[in-house]
């Protein structure tokens, strides 16, 4: 289908770490003995305080050039739909190209923070979160620690003791503790771009700990001499250091972006999860569109 050859596996370890169980997710359709057409359903669990919803994840959405134009992905994407119905997934997401999923039922929904902040914006406001930060480089030494920290976060997809380690080690990410002794208070996963006149940007893919241990990571990054920009984004909910982190960032660059595209699979499923079965004779005197109901839940 084209990319890089062996761009997914290195970018999405945990897909490959039994992928003779996932393989049951991967939804083709073949022509002469060829796959033209693919569709791939990985299953989240999603802990939101305490409440966990089993969630399928949409990737790997692809038609051979030959072939497209003649509704292969729509096929694909009903199958899927039913497939995940039947799994017991009442929410899928997926991230792409609106218009192009929304016809199907997935739409921008729930929120995230996204914040960025440069050397003198950051300068004054995080001056005083100054616990040390270090690079891991062996990161099995610390795995079950950090695995320990991500576990108390009260919205996260759940993962594994064995699927953990890999997130950490995906091509191009580096991870940054603060730590108060040889206790581990925060850790941050980054990657980072060179940007004009030698500089680096850095990208926060995830932040998880105390709020002081987190502040200290974010400034430690931008000090560094090389640094130009860090920016990074948050759930949004409330958190102890997020009046801080939004102080240092750049006004304009703070905005709020949408989860993902979610779709409702089976709503009943849904609110079940949520343990909100209570609300849905509201839900149906509303006659919301089906978008709208998406939002809302």
């Amino acid at each position: 289908m084209g990319g890089r050859p062996g761009g997914m596996a290195r970018e999405y370890p945990q897909l490959y770490l039994h992928l003779e169980h996932n393989l049951h997710g991967c939804h083709v359709v073949t022509h002469e003995g060829r796959i033209v057409a693919h569709t791939g359903v990985y299953p989240l669990e999603f802990v939101i305080y305490g409440r966990r919803v089993l969630v399928g994840g949409i990737g790997a959405v692809s038609t051979h050039e030959k072939y497209r134009g003649q509704g292969l992905m729509s096929v694909l994407l009903h199958y899927a739909t039913d497939w995940m119905r039947t799994h017991g997934m009442p929410l899928s997401i997926l991230w792409g190209e609106h218009l192009r999923y929304a016809r199907f039922g997935w739409v921008g929904a729930g929120g995230r923070l996204t914040y960025g902040f440069s050397k003198r914006t950051a300068k004054e406001v995080l001056a005083r979160y100054d616990a040390r930060v270090v690079e891991l480089t062996a990161l099995e030494r610390a795995a079950e620690e950090l695995h320990a920290l991500h576990r108390r976060l009260p919205l996260r997809v759940e993962r594994s003791a064995e699927v953990f380690p890999l997130m950490l080690k995906k091509i191009h990410r580096r991870v940054f503790v603060a730590l108060q002794g040889q206790r581990i208070l925060a850790y941050a996963v980054a990657r980072s771009s060179k940007s004009g006149k030698g500089r680096v940007d850095w990208s926060i893919e995830e932040v998880v700990g105390s709020g002081p241990g987190i502040l200290s990571i974010l400034r430690w990054l931008v000090r560094r001499p090389e640094t130009g920009w860090v920016q990074g984004e948050l759930p949004l909910v409330h958190r102890d250091y997020l009046k801080p982190l939004l102080n240092a960032s750049d006004g304009w660059s703070t905005s709020v972006k949408p989860l993902g595209q979610i779709k409702v699979v089976d709503e009943d499923g849904a609110l079940k999860a949520f343990r909100a079965s209570a609300i849905q004779p509201a839900l149906r005197r509303l006659r919301l569109s089906p978008l709208d109901r998406v939002r809302l839940l």
